[in-house]
């Protein structure tokens, strides 16, 4: 019905006229709460088959980047899968 006005949203609805500048506008809305947030990511393998299956590719992708501390944590995770275990 456009009875609504930038007050309303400013001071009580909860959305935001502070639009983004320098172009920012092509890729992100306005400010907003999110705006304020950490986005904060984790991963986990929870298998011997989920190591099996991805630490070889780590290997070979950090033997290329030349780091070889990042291949050396995942032959370490294959090595230890190697050992027996102890009954």
């Amino acid at each position: 019905m456009g009875w609504t006005t930038v007050a309303f949203s400013d001071k009580a609805i909860g959305t935001n006229h502070v639009l983004p500048t320098a172009g920012a506008g092509r890729y992100t809305g306005g400010l907003s709460v999110a705006s304020f947030l950490k986005t904060v990511t984790w991963q986990r393998i929870d298998t011997d088959e989920g190591i099996r299956m991805i630490a070889p590719h780590v290997v070979t992708i950090s033997q290329a980047d030349l780091m070889p501390a990042h291949e050396a944590t995942a032959a370490k995770r294959l090595k230890r899968l190697e050992r027996p275990t102890r009954g």
